[in-house]
């Protein structure tokens, strides 16, 4: 007998906790939220090259300094080959969208950072979805695919607040899933 899909899911550790999360009943949206967090950050830390981060903070650190705004997308357009081929990729175009808008600042880097999380979450939910589909029935897929989305919804703040320490914005410790160690610490009821 299996232990479940989850465990020959080909993902991170993080998501695989989040999608054994997503199939039991047990666990609510919040809980499900909670454990989003940590598989976005794990892909961060595996994908982003801390020299991109660092480069997209002073292209924006300029524009912020300076007086006159001016369009950002040639700069953004020379950190294409630094930010790599997974989110840093996408965090990339989402900041050159915003700027073509018109949008500068600090303030787009973040916007830009957090879309490219909430993308990449919707882009883990539908491999989720797609790995239970091949190996369990089609109702529990479609399960732990609205018990994902609802937890993407529930984690929006805390998911700006990732963006926030992924851009170095924030220096504070990065939440972890609770451990629970005693028979009061369960299952919410």
């Amino acid at each position: 007998m299996s232990d479940g899909p989850h465990r020959s899911l080909r993902m991170r550790p993080g998501w695989k906790r989040l999608a054994e999360r997503a199939d039991n009943a047990a666990y609510g949206p919040e809980e499900v939220s909670n454990a989003l967090i940590p598989a976005l950050e794990e892909d961060c830390y595996a994908e982003l090259p801390p020299h991109f981060i660092d480069a997209l903070g002073n292209v924006y650190g300029e524009q912020d300094a300076s007086l006159f705004r001016e369009d950002l997308a040639p700069q953004l357009e020379q950190l294409r080959r630094a930010a790599g081929a997974g989110i840093g990729l996408v965090i990339l175009e989402h900041a050159i969208q915003l700027s073509e808008r018109g949008e500068v600042g600090s303030q787009a880097a973040l916007r830009a950072t957090a879309a490219a999380l909430i993308d990449r979450a919707a882009r883990g939910n539908r491999q989720v979805e797609e790995h239970y589909c091949r190996k369990s029935a089609q109702p529990r897929a479609l399960n732990v695919r609205a018990k994902i989305e609802q937890g993407i919804g529930t984690a929006r703040p805390e998911i700006e607040k990732l963006a926030r320490r992924v851009l170095k914005f924030d220096t504070g410790p990065s939440p972890h899933l609770p451990k629970f160690s005693g028979l009061d610490d369960g299952v919410r009821f």
